[in-house]
């Protein structure tokens, strides 16, 4: 029987997207300006079509801000997608649950290593975020980072190593 769970978790919007966003807009606002005041000056109508083509690119700029991340595990293998403003899928890792060197609860206790790859698919409130160190062939030493719901955990939690399940439920 497979064992199979995945969950969409959006990422919340930090002060360097807010940021971006007011910055693409300041910017579309000062070009679309220009273009108007081209037309008055120049009074060739055409050059609206280049507003209506800042204005699309703003829109298409901002809704690039936006970002979910999928978690699905399969039968012991987690695959995390980044899924950009609904149109862009990317693919960012896929590893066997099996070979967790070290999976739980990220809190303030867990050490950093600066030499791990860090995979930060998380929703970026710092709730309910979990960790995961594993050995790659495409990253070395990595950590993955995500916010996993109860049924993603328990697919997890059935295919993890046994000395990890041990301490899992030692805790």
């Amino acid at each position: 029987m497979d064992n199979f769970a995945e969950y969409m978790v959006k990422k919340r919007p930090d002060s360097q997207d807010n940021a971006k966003k007011a910055g693409i807009i300041l910017l579309a606002v000062l070009l679309c300006a220009a273009s108007v005041f081209l037309v008055f000056v120049t009074h060739i109508p055409f050059i609206l079509v280049i507003t209506c083509a800042i204005i699309y690119g703003a829109y298409y700029l901002i809704s690039g801000t936006s970002v979910e991340y999928e978690y699905a595990v399969t039968n012991g293998e987690m695959d995390v997608d980044k899924i950009i403003a609904r149109r862009k899928r990317v693919h960012l890792i896929t590893v066997d649950v099996g070979k967790f060197d070290a999976y739980g609860e990220m809190t303030d206790d867990i050490p950093d290593n600066t030499e791990r790859t860090v995979v930060l698919c998380a929703d970026n409130t710092g709730e309910g975020e979990y960790y995961a160190d594993l050995e790659t062939e495409e990253y070395g030493a990595t950590r993955i980072i995500f916010t996993p719901n109860d049924a993603v955990q328990d697919a997890i939690a059935a295919a993890l190593p046994r000395q990890l399940r041990f301490q899992k439920g030692q805790a």
